[in-house]
């Protein structure tokens, strides 16, 4: 239509429903074509426009007047201004600034409002898809009737093991895949595809180098948003792969506009299907697997698929009625600063390490990525509720410095994991290192963990002594992890090993010596410690030619019924930080040295720290 006879006739239909409402408003017709005309709506009929207000809710609400309304009945509406809008009250409220979690409630809010989609793209390919598969070559699978009859039988028998794995790991991802779908307004049944692809596994990894449980190959999970690098693998992470996965669905359904040809187009590439459907002038998926231009796998994968949807909806019915399914996932977002180390961090939330990286997939190495300011981890409920409460110990204890070390002679580099408190493993790959053995020449970067906020300014030089009183802050806040609330481990209690410990970093942490830890737990000084094992400290009681001996830089003789450890003061520490370290109150602390607790501690004297005994 004419835009200007749309306008026309838009603005003759303005008119007449004005005109209407015109004795209610203490209006006449000719003031109506005169605001219409400042709108541009309408020629001009003489003086000054006027401008028209916009209808209130009430106005637009109430049914127009009857035409023989008297013109004398007095208006309820409030008078009309003249030359200005008023917005209503509740549109004048002042705007107020969210804070960071006001923003995450307001927008899932936000998004759950707009979760009801309508009709989605394609559904009649998947509507009662598994009646139609039973139905033979009666029904609208007929051209893949002996192909899906294939797969189900395989499913059945020499696949059943693995079949019945895939199942049961539906239950973990399904539900939130298929809300995810709803948001792009896709078919959910389009969950089988990762069923075939991966069967849900975020550690699948193809041939061709394709990963999680989309399996995304590289340039195309970076094409829909996907961090692949170094250090994060977010083909891994199973909701955000859904995202791209149903990103990338609905771009290849709108080329093809079918269903057969968008899957068989995610599985062989979206250029291959189209030249396909180019050299046969056909885009019907049963004609075009008859040819030998496409490849076997491609041709089986709508039948696999559908084949797999078939028994997944009814899996009683196909002999899997015993499948124990395992719960959906339950986990929630928590930002954490970036390059937090994850051993560090399961010690502080008390949560095995093993699972904390099952919870985050997409994380390659040991730490978040340390190039972002940020980073968002998936915790349980539980996690959540601690990391959220010990935000402040994550970001001192658990956040991640990395230091250049120059090698010198006599150094190892199990000698320097000890040191740093790091894995050798760790050292070896962040250095990209094939050996042990490492050169005099050779600079390493060192990842270490517990330095103060001043310790960590890029430039600023680390001592040995900074070194020590970094891992007493870790050490304090695996201990905190464990409910220990700052209480010091006594001799005989027993600590949990973390990722990278080993015998001689645990010893000193204690105050023991490496022998006496090992003798005390029947290992040899050089014994490989694993993550989640527990370690006894060793007791005061211990006598005899074998019996160990107390360190004696480490600790003094028992006081009046106390033990107590010395440590030496260095730049930078506090009464404070200090008693905070040892689980000791700082006017105990003070009062046992002779210092009030306001006082600057001088660096190098000598604190004797009260232990109860």
């Amino acid at each position: 239509m004419d835009r200007r006879i749309g306008k026309s006739i838009l603005t003759g239909s303005l008119l007449s429903a004005l005109a209407l409402f015109a004795p209610a408003w203490g209006a006449d017709a000719e003031t109506l074509h005169v605001a219409l005309a400042a709108e541009g709506t309408a020629p001009p009929a003489g003086g000054q426009p006027a401008i028209l207000p916009e209808a209130t809710d009430n106005s637009a609400a109430a049914p127009p007047s009857p035409v023989g309304t008297p013109a004398a009945v007095p208006s309820r509406l409030p008078p009309i201004p003249s030359a200005s809008l008023v917005a209503p009250s509740s549109e004048k409220a002042p705007d107020r600034v969210l804070s960071p979690g006001e923003v995450d409630l307001q927008v899932n809010r936000n998004l759950g409002e707009d979760e009801e989609i309508g009709e989605r793209i394609g559904e009649d390919f998947f509507a009662n898809a598994s009646l139609e598969v039973e139905k033979g070559k009666e029904g609208a699978f007929k051209g893949l009737t002996n192909p899906i009859d294939k797969f189900i039988r395989y499913f059945q028998t020499r696949g059943r093991d693995r079949f019945e794995l895939y199942l049961s790991r539906s239950g973990k991802y399904t539900e939130m895949m298929r809300k995810i779908l709803a948001k792009y307004g896709l078919p959910d049944d389009l969950i089988y595809l990762a069923m075939i692809e991966s069967g849900f596994s975020p550690k699948a990894y193809s041939v061709a180098r394709a990963a999680g449980p989309w399996q995304f190959i590289t340039a195309t999970g970076k094409r829909y948003g996907l961090r692949i690098d170094w250090w994060a693998d977010e083909r891994r992470d199973a909701e955000k792969s859904t995202h791209a996965a149903a990103s990338y669905l609905k771009d290849l359904y709108g080329m093809f506009e079918s269903w057969p040809l968008a899957a068989a187009a995610y599985n062989a590439g979206e250029g291959k299907i189209a030249r396909a459907v180019t050299r046969y002038r056909s885009d019907d998926y049963t004609e075009l697997i008859r040819y030998r231009y496409l490849k076997q796998e491609t041709k089986d994968y709508v039948p696999k698929m559908l084949a797999a949807l078939t028994i997944a909806k009814e899996p009683e019915k196909y002999g899997f009625g015993d499948v124990q399914y395992e719960a959906p996932l339950d986990l929630r977002s928590v930002t954490v600063p970036g390059g937090t180390d994850l051993a560090a961090l399961a010690g502080i939330l008390n949560v095995p390490y093993e699972t904390l990286r099952e919870w985050n997939p997409e994380l390659r190495r040991f730490c978040t990525p340390p190039d972002r300011e940020r980073y968002k981890l998936r915790l349980s409920p539980e996690a959540a509720a601690v990391a959220v409460e010990r935000a402040e110990e994550i970001r001192t204890e658990a956040k991640v410095t990395f230091l250049q070390h120059n090698v010198r002679k006599g150094e190892t580099l199990q000698g320097l994991a000890e040191k740093y408190g790091a894995s050798a493993a760790v050292l070896k790959e962040l250095n990209g290192l094939k050996r042990d053995s490492i050169s005099r020449t050779s600079r390493l970067v060192i990842p270490v963990t517990g330095l103060s906020g001043e310790e960590t300014v890029p430039g600023k030089e680390v001592s040995p002594d900074q070194m020590t009183m970094a891992h007493m802050r870790v050490e304090e806040g695996g201990r905190k992890g464990k409910g220990g609330r700052g209480r010091r481990a006594e001799p005989g209690d027993s600590v949990t090993v973390r990722k990278g410990d080993t015998l001689a970093r645990i010893a000193k942490a204690h105050g023991v010596s490496a022998k006496e830890l090992a003798r005390a737990n029947n290992l040899s000084p050089g014994s490989k410690l694993a993550a989640g094992s527990r370690l006894v400290l060793p007791g005061e009681e211990a006598s005899g030619p074998s019996a160990p001996k107390k360190e004696k830089v480490a600790q003094s003789p028992p006081a009046g019924g106390k033990r107590a450890v010395r440590y030496k003061v260095h730049k930078g520490d506090t009464l404070e930080q200090i008693a905070r370290v040892y689980g000791v109150r700082p006017d105990r602390l003070a009062e046992r040295n002779r210092l009030r607790p306001g006082d600057t501690l001088r660096v190098g004297i000598v604190l004797d720290i009260p232990l109860e005994s």
